[in-house]
């Protein structure tokens, strides 16, 4: 790059790239053609900036619809799970009652049978074969009764009524049942109603 000094003593360059200005020329190349391709290039990326954003509106179009199911299809799931709760509160005992209708056939049975009987013996039979099927039937629903007699009183198990003088049990044992507690699998359904020594 060559350079030359004026008469002031400034360096005239030569050679130096020009910018180009509106209006101007280069090369020989007219202002409107060059605005012509500038266009024609910033008209390419607009349509290809277009078509991506409608690629991706169809695209969080369709997520937004698979939102909704996905939504919907939770909400059925939660109404079908409360009402099959419901359900199964509703009919909770219906196991129960059903092996319980036979125990109550046979309580009418010696009901009936003992009319006729003057000792009552067969009245005395019959209520203890209901009492032996409610057993059982306690039993096959792991209920585990609770009869504690002569053991430590427990109040997480045992509810006092009062304390009686005993020769017979230890301080603070359970001197009399007055009635059974029952357990369900470990959970207290019924605390024992007892006496305890002092």
């Amino acid at each position: 790059m060559a350079s030359d000094k004026d008469l002031n003593g400034r360096t005239n360059l030569k050679d130096e790239p020009t910018l180009i200005g509106a209006g101007q020329v280069q090369d020989g190349v007219e202002p409107e053609a060059l605005d012509d391709v500038l266009g024609d290039v910033q008209q390419e990326d607009y349509d290809i900036l277009k078509e991506r954003l409608s690629q991706k509106e169809a695209e969080a179009a369709e997520y937004l619809d698979k939102l909704k199911r996905v939504q919907a299809e939770m909400e059925n799931f939660r109404k079908r799970m409360l009402k099959e709760q419901e359900q199964i509160i509703q009919y909770a005992a219906q196991t129960i009652i059903r092996e319980l209708l036979p125990v109550i056939d046979n309580l009418e049975r010696a009901l009936e049978a003992s009319k006729g009987d003057v000792d009552g013996g067969k009245l005395l039979e019959g209520v203890e074969l209901i009492y032996s099927q409610l057993k059982d039937l306690l039993a096959r629903e792991c209920v585990e009764v609770i009869d504690p007699l002569g053991d430590e009183f427990d109040p997480q198990k045992h509810e006092a009524v009062m304390q009686v003088e005993s020769d017979e049990h230890e301080e603070n044992a359970v001197a009399e049942v007055l009635q059974k507690g029952y357990e369900l699998r470990g959970r207290l359904l019924r605390p024992a109603i007892v006496k305890v020594a002092r």
